[in-house]
């Protein structure tokens, strides 16, 4: 099963670097680790042709996660009032944190809350001619597949112009009632359940077919091609999830 398992979080999490790639906009969708805020804003220091930020997500599935791993940072990283606070407000106040004299500007989209309303909301930002024509995408990395094509097909963008940033890829190496990562502070960013639900559950929407969100099934997504060994191992890997958990 750890074989499988690893198979489902490589084939997730690898997008081939486009070392080329350039843009003037950042966009953060909606995630539980705030590690990933904190690279992002050391990735826009380290990249002054960005000028601007989307930040993603309204009150959601994820957000209490990523308040309490945000708390268990200590109490320096307290934001009042953050029970009541979006994904997208809880992330851009993190991220001026990690880089407060940044410059940049911010755009909110605090309302969504699911992968296909973070595309929309987000290009509804923007009137047509203002919209941004590529961006640098940062997303939990189980979720930055289907979040890249569903930007795809909302912004009506080609697949190029949104580029994952490279941050380190997890590895699974073990599996024993909890996932276990080469990096192993990364064993801390989801719980046993939630990693099972997005693993799994995410190779299950990215097929075309009924149960999916392609175009044969509920057409959130364009046609990806899910490779046989994939579903293979997504199939032998269902058993483990006894509730998808997170469910959009």
């Amino acid at each position: 099963m750890l074989q499988d398992l690893a198979r489902l979080v490589d084939y997730l999490t690898t997008f081939p670097e486009n070392h080329a790639f350039e843009s003037e906009t950042l966009l953060i969708a909606g995630n539980s680790i705030p590690e990933l805020t904190e690279a992002a804003a050391h990735f826009c220091q380290q990249h002054p042709t960005i000028t601007q930020i989307i930040f993603a997500g309204g009150i959601g599935h994820g957000t209490q996660r990523l308040v309490d791993s945000i708390k268990s940072r200590g109490p320096e990283m307290s934001l009042p009032d953050w029970e009541n606070k979006s994904e997208a407000e809880i992330t851009a106040a993190l991220f001026e944190i990690y880089y407060p004299d940044h410059g940049l500007t911010f755009h909110l989209d605090t309302q969504s809350t699911n992968t296909g309303e973070n595309a929309r909301f987000s290009r509804d930002l923007f009137t047509t001619a203002e919209r941004p024509q590529s961006f640098w995408l940062v997303q939990d990395p189980l979720l930055q597949l289907r979040s890249q094509v569903t930007l795809v097909q909302e912004w009506a963008l080609p697949s190029e112009a949104i580029q994952p940033v490279p941050f380190e890829q997890p590895v699974l190496i073990g599996y024993d009632e909890a996932p276990h990562f080469a990096n192993s502070s990364m064993d801390q960013w989801w719980s046993n359940e939630y990693f099972l639900s997005l693993v799994i559950g995410e190779v299950r929407r990215l097929q075309d077919n009924e149960e999916g969100y392609g175009p044969k099934g509920a057409g959130f997504i364009p046609h990806v091609d899910v490779p046989e060994e994939i579903v293979a191992s997504y199939q032998r890997c269902q058993r483990l999830l006894q509730e998808d958990v997170r469910k959009v």
